[in-house]
């Protein structure tokens, strides 16, 4: 669709302003009007190449995260199988990870967060928190737990912080600015509205819009089409399997 808009765009500004008669005359200038030209265009790479290297790499550093914090459950969960009352615990963690896998990336993708699932991960905590021990390994479990149970807090709170990132605003209007830039300039400067000129424009067009979508999805990590799924928390569920098989 942005490309489509980009084309569109590129197409009527050529048409339109390549008909005035100063638009005609402007390649008696082109030396000088070249080099904005160049300018122009240098502008438009260097604010989406910052963009883009910026987005990518805040949704790798969100990636990472969700998979320390689904380990970080499954350490938790194989914690507790060492306590005489962590059934409870266990249980509750695994209704926490289906409710990440499932409800609340959902909800992510319009940047919430699971009231439901907080209420789940609160829950484990208070209940690790008392479970009684009485040996020296208990006690060890029960810290370890403890000390993993927050952890998975820290990186959910962190999550949702990711969920929040944006670049500032005025970089992506610099971004759009310089595509209208990119595809006003040829029209303003001279060019015709010939078949091959109109060509060329429409695909610009085309290239540009494309190039503004791709750096605004980025900056949504765990919403589609660029973003990624649960595959951590639902890899944590298949592994809670093996543990309780293993119990």
């Amino acid at each position: 669709m942005y490309a489509l808009l980009g084309a569109g765009t590129a197409f009527l500004l050529t048409w339109a302003l390549s008909r005035s008669a100063a638009s005609k005359k402007a390649h008696l200038e082109a030396p000088a009007l070249g080099f904005v030209g160049s300018a122009t265009l240098a502008l438009f790479v260097l604010a989406a190449a910052f963009l883009v290297a910026s987005s990518w790499q805040q949704r790798s550093t969100a990636r990472d995260r969700t998979y320390q914090e689904a380990r970080g459950l499954e350490s938790a969960y194989a914690a507790a199988a060492a306590l005489p009352a962590g059934g409870h615990v266990r249980r509750t963690l695994r209704s926490y990870t289906r409710e990440v896998a499932g409800p609340e990336w959902g909800l992510m993708r319009e940047r919430q967060m699971s009231t439901r699932a907080s209420g789940d991960l609160d829950q484990a905590r208070r209940t690790a928190a008392v479970l009684p021990v009485t040996t020296d390994d208990q006690k060890t479990a029960k810290e370890t737990l403890g000390t993993t149970l927050d952890t998975v807090a820290g990186l959910r709170n962190q999550r949702s912080s990711d969920m929040r990132w944006s670049m500032p605003d005025p970089i992506l209007y610099a971004l759009i600015a310089t595509s209208l830039l990119v595809v006003l300039f040829p029209a303003l400067v001279g060019i015709n509205a010939g078949p091959r000129h109109m060509i060329v424009m429409v695909l610009l067009g085309a290239v540009l819009g494309f190039g503004v979508y791709l750096v605004s999805s980025l900056q949504h990590s765990f919403a589609p089409p660029l973003g990624f799924g649960p595959d951590a928390y639902q890899q944590t569920l298949a592994r809670f399997d093996q543990l309780d098989t293993s119990s």
